[in-house]
């Protein structure tokens, strides 16, 4: 897309990749640097930056006619607009295998019934990236918890102790295993040595490829008769360093304009099976897709939008900690490890 519009266009768009722990630190780094990019692809929440990144608000009515608000809200902080929603989604699903579960494995029981006689042939019932606070949030929203709560930090809570020794009994029944989110969950499962995962639909391109039909999605699995709910949110263009109030600017919002049309959106889609924010494109990946991916998108409509408050940058590092923490001792000190997190950097912050 980079280079079809600086063909087109006759303007140098550079993209330059890093892994999430590298632009997230670049991005807060600006506010002391006063350098950074005039664009930054990210994940919705990433919004919330504004003051470290030094985000320019995205002039009124830009797109109004190509998104939808609900859309354009998962990258709005305080009602204030500071990004432009490329891909939605993001949201976590199970991938199952099919010839290791005949049918959709939707409740824990199915794994639990099935872990005596898979792991006797070397297979892990179900795996997950459990050191990541995202992954944890369909254990939580099973046992009726939610992050937030009157706009403030709701982390140590009985709903989070119940999820944390609900995760911690699976992985010592041999139920559930926690392995890295893009490298040895995908090879395993890819591998056969998974029956399932929970992973996020934007993986799915990358299963497809290498599955084929050994691949098969459904949704979180329930928990005693209690759905999990992912989060969901979008993945969009935000303008570090006030890049909007710079001489690139008719340029920066001329490619975020051509990021969202009906070619680019398709190629988002057809290129790398991903789903676009455009509606228009959207309603016909839904007419025209495969099983899987219409499972994909459906499930959309079964999750919950991940809050974008300033605070959540504190909550998901007190998740990863206490994460961290929970196979190396017990649910109560993991419990304990988040508050402590918390404490120290949600008192900080408020100071």
């Amino acid at each position: 897309i980079c280079k079809l519009y600086t063909e087109r266009f006759g303007v140098q768009i550079t993209p330059q990749v890093m892994n999430i722990t590298e632009l997230t630190a670049r991005l807060n780094q600006i506010k002391d640097t006063q350098q950074g990019p005039h664009l930054a692809m990210v994940p919705a929440d990433m919004s919330s930056y504004v003051e470290n990144g030094l985000y320019s608000e995205v002039p009124g009515g830009l797109l109004g006619d190509t998104l939808t608000e609900g859309a354009l809200s998962t990258m709005q902080m305080n009602g204030v607009q500071y990004g432009i929603p490329v891909l939605r989604g993001n949201h976590l699903v199970v991938y199952y295998n099919p010839s290791i579960y005949p049918s959709a494995p939707t409740t824990w029981d199915v794994f639990e019934e099935a872990a005596e006689k898979l792991s006797a042939q070397g297979i892990i019932p179900i795996g997950a990236d459990l050191q990541q606070g995202y992954w944890f949030i369909p254990f939580l929203t099973a046992f009726g918890g939610w992050p937030v709560q009157n706009g403030k930090p709701n982390i140590v809570t009985s709903e989070m102790k119940q999820a944390l020794q609900f995760i911690r009994d699976k992985m010592d029944q041999g139920v559930l295993v926690s392995l890295d989110g893009s490298t040895g969950l995908l090879e395993q499962f890819i591998d056969g040595k998974i029956g399932a995962i929970i992973c996020g639909e934007w993986i799915y391109n990358h299963l497809d490829k290498h599955m084929n039909n050994r691949l098969a999605v459904c949704q979180l699995p329930s928990i005693e008769g209690r759905q999990s709910l992912s989060m969901s949110s979008s993945i969009g263009l935000i303008y570090p360093n006030h890049s909007l109030t710079s001489e690139e600017r008719e340029d920066i919002l001329s490619f975020t304009r051509f990021m969202l049309s009906d070619e680019c959106q398709t190629m988002w889609t057809l290129g790398v099976q991903r789903i676009p924010a455009q509606e228009e494109v959207l309603n016909r990946l839904a007419a025209s897709a495969a099983p899987n991916k219409k499972m994909i998108l459906s499930l959309l409509d079964h999750s919950r939008p991940m809050p974008t408050y300033p605070f959540m940058i504190h909550v998901w590092e007190a998740l990863n900690a206490g994460l961290i923490e929970l196979p190396l001792s017990n649910p109560e000190q993991a419990l304990n490890k988040i508050e402590q997190t918390i404490q120290a950097s949600w008192g900080a912050f408020k100071s």
